[in-house]
């Protein structure tokens, strides 16, 4: 057999790379796991986190806000309102250490409101729905979904903004 490999070194070989693939595949499991443990563990409190950065924007921009309705930010909801419209943040967490986790942003009218709609419908309510994820960078949690991968400063900002946006649609005529 010379220069040719024997079947058995063949055979040896092959149950080696086997043997290194399922080495792979449990540490992509095991890594895996790890990830949806920190998700699981961390999820809430990102969540609290993102509410808190809503409630210091708020606070940062109602004195700059000239021609518009001042923000006005609620944890009993929790939602952020401007004028007759309103950002509803809703976290869902049906089972403990399981998924799925999702954050719905809803923007809507707002909940204390009260509407004579005659002759027109209410204006259409857009949601968005998240998840939790972890960063690329590890140690860290973003939102991902309709939105894209989103960090939760980013994310108040674009509830600020779209808020805005949706009341300039939907505000009341004059």
């Amino acid at each position: 057999m010379g220069d040719k490999e024997s079947l058995a070194e063949r055979l040896n070989r092959l149950a080696q790379q086997k043997k290194a693939e399922e080495e792979a595949e449990k540490h992509v499991q095991k890594t895996q796991e790890e990830v949806n443990q920190f998700i699981f563990a961390n999820a809430m409190l990102e969540f609290e986190n993102l509410l808190n950065i809503l409630e210091r924007k708020v606070s940062e921009v109602n004195p700059n806000l000239r021609d518009l309705p001042q923000f006005e930010f609620s944890r009993g909801g929790p939602y952020v309102k401007q004028g007759n419209v309103a950002a509803f943040l809703s976290f869902i967490q049906p089972i403990l250490n399981a998924p799925p986790i999702v954050l719905r942003l809803s923007f809507g009218r707002e909940p204390q409101g009260f509407y004579i709609d005659f002759d027109s419908s209410p204006p259409e309510p857009e949601r968005y729905k998240l998840q939790p994820a972890m960063e690329r960078s590890l140690g860290k949690l973003v939102w991902v979904g309709d939105l894209g991968e989103t960090p939760s400063e980013q994310l108040s900002d674009f509830i600020l903004n779209h808020l805005t946006e949706y009341y300039l649609e939907h505000r009341p005529s004059l």
